[in-house]
């Protein structure tokens, strides 16, 4: 299990937004806050280039409806999947791993319950790739 970046403490649970090293509570995000994190991006000059319209419309492409969300949320081989404490682990290594990509693909690839998790999500979502004919 990973320790806190602060404190040393192995029960971790959270994340900082800036370099993404574990913590463990309040008072070590203070003490990272107050230092200087080499991971913090240095404040930019004011006149920031603005975002396009086109990539906004990019990212919501990528996200899912609301709709979708509460059908995923109400899918009961998902509800019952996140439940295992197996499968909270698993997601709690993906979430550590340095390379998520490639950690999601290894999970595709060697964990069955995965997988089937994965499915699930999808068919909770009417999400089907091109050229399935489902």
């Amino acid at each position: 299990m990973a320790k806190c970046f602060v404190c040393g403490v192995e029960q971790v649970k959270y994340r900082f937004p800036c370099c993404r090293e574990r913590y463990c509570s309040l008072p070590c995000y203070r003490a990272h806050a107050a230092g200087q994190c080499p991971a913090r991006p240095e404040p930019e000059p004011s006149h920031r280039a603005k975002r396009s319209r086109q990539d906004e419309g990019d990212n919501e492409d990528n996200l899912i409806s609301e709709v979708r969300l509460c059908a995923l949320r109400g899918h009961t081989a998902v509800r019952q999947a996140l439940r295992s404490e197996a499968f909270q682990d698993a997601l709690l290594a993906l979430d550590a791993a340095h390379d998520r990509r490639q950690a999601l693909e290894d999970l595709l690839e060697k964990d069955k319950f995965f997988v089937k998790f994965f499915e699930n999500a999808m068919e909770a979502i009417d999400f089907f790739p091109k050229g399935s004919k489902e």
